[in-house]
C-alpha cells in the first residue's frame, strides 16, 4: 500500500472517529429543544408543527442509529459491523428514520401550501385528522420500501470491496442497485421534489395574497373599530404562518443541497461497480463516501438552528422554556 493511500486510510479513520461528534452533540441538543418547543400549548393545534415535531423525533433517531454507530466504528467498537442482525437493524433504522424525517417535512410543505391558498376548499383539507393519517401512511409505506434491507444488507462486506463492513451485499448486483435506488428515490429524490414543488407553490400563494391585500387597502378608505381589532388578530396569525413558511423554506433549501453529494456518489458507485480499482482509488472513494454521508446527516442536525434564526415565534417559545427553568 502506498504512502498516499495510507494517508487516506488514516484520514478516513479520523473522519469516522471525530467527524460525527459535533453533529451528534449539536444535533441531539437541537432536536431535544425542538421537541420541547413544538409540544408547547402555542403550537399544539397547528398541523404544520405536528409534522415538524414528528420530523424532529425521526432526526434524533437517525442521529443515534447512524452517527453514534459511525463514531464507534471509528474506534472499532461498533458491534453492527460484525453482527449480521445488528447490521441489518441499524441500517434499516437509519434509512427509515431519515426517510420519515424528510417525508414529514415534505407533507409540512403540502400543509403550508393548502393553508396559504385562497381557495377555502383547499384550506378545509388541513385538519389534525388528515395530519395524523399522513404520518401513519408515511410510517407504514416506509416499512415496505426499506424492508429489502433485511436481505440486501449484511456485515463483512468490506472484505469484498465495500467502504465499510456493514453494507450492501457486494456479490449481489441486484441488491446493490435496488438498495441504492430505494434510498435515492424515497429518502432523497421524492421528498426533495415534493419540497421544491410545494415550496414554489407556497411562494406563489403568498405573492397572490400580498397583491390582494394591497388591492383591498387601496380600495378601502375607512373601517370600523371592531374591524380593526379583528384584522389585527388575523394579521398576528398570518405573521406566525409566514414565519413557519420561512422556517420551512430555508429547511427545504438546506435539505436539497446537503443530500446532493450522496446522490451523486450512489450513482457513481453503481456505474463503476464492475471496475477493478486500486487501493488508492478505493481509499479516495471511501473519503468521498464518508464526507457525503456526513453532509446528509447534517440535515438532521441543523433544523433547530434554522428555526431559531428564522422564526421569531420559535425563539419566543424557546426563551420561555429557559426562563421557566431559571
Amino acid at each position: 500500500m502506498s504512502t498516499s493511500s495510507f494517508n487516506f486510510v488514516t484520514f478516513n479513520q479520523g473522519l469516522n472517529r471525530y467527524g460525527p461528534i459535533p453533529l451528534i452533540f449539536f444535533g441531539l441538543i437541537g432536536n431535544i429543544l425542538n421537541i420541547l418547543v413544538f409540544t408547547r400549548q402555542t403550537f399544539r393545534n397547528n398541523s404544520c408543527i405536528i409534522f415538524f415535531l414528528a420530523s424532529s423525533i425521526s432526526d434524533g433517531i437517525k442521529i443515534i442509529a447512524g452517527l453514534v454507530a459511525r463514531v464507534l466504528n471509528g474506534f472499532n467498537y461498533d458491534a453492527s459491523q460484525y453482527s449480521s442482525i445488528l447490521c441489518k437493524f441499524r441500517l434499516f433504522t437509519t434509512y427509515y428514520s431519515g426517510y420519515t424525517a424528510a417525508w414529514f417535512i415534505g407533507f409540512a410543505c403540502i400543509e403550508r401550501y393548502l393553508t396559504s391558498s385562497t381557495d377555502i376548499h383547499k384550506r378545509q383539507l388541513v385538519t389534525k385528522k388528515n395530519t395524523y393519517l399522513s404520518i401513519i401512511f408515511v410510517l407504514i409505506f416506509g416499512i415496505f420500501v426499506f424492508g429489502e434491507e433485511f436481505y440486501c444488507i449484511d456485515s463483512y462486506q468490506h472484505l469484498l470491496g465495500a467502504p465499510q463492513s456493514c453494507y450492501q451485499l457486494q456479490q449481489n448486483v441486484i441488491c446493490q442497485i435496488v438498495d441504492s435506488l430505494m434510498q435515492f428515490l424515497f429518502e432523497i429524490f421524492a421528498p426533495a421534489l415534493m419540497m421544491m414543488i410545494f415550496g414554489y407553490l407556497i411562494v406563489r400563494n403568498i405573492r397572490r395574497k400580498h397583491l390582494r391585500v394591497i388591492t383591498k387597502r387601496n380600495g378601502t378608505n375607512s373601517i370600523t373599530s371592531h374591524r380593526v381589532t379583528h384584522d389585527e388578530n388575523k394579521e398576528s396569525i398570518q405573521k406566525r404562518d409566514v414565519q413557519l413558511i420561512m422556517m420551512l423554506l430555508i429547511q427545504v433549501i438546506y435539505y436539497v443541497f446537503s443530500s446532493f453529494p450522496i446522490s451523486i456518489y450512489k450513482f457513481y458507485a453503481i456505474a463503476t461497480m464492475n471496475e477493478n480499482k486500486s487501493s488508492l482509488r478505493r481509499a479516495i472513494e471511501n473519503t468521498i463516501f464518508i464526507l457525503s454521508i456526513l453532509s446528509l446527516f447534517s440535515n438532521n442536525c441543523v433544523n433547530f438552528y434554522i428555526y431559531t434564526l428564522s422564526g421569531t415565534v420559535f425563539r419566543k417559545e424557546l426563551w420561555k422554556i429557559f426562563r421557566r427553568h431559571q
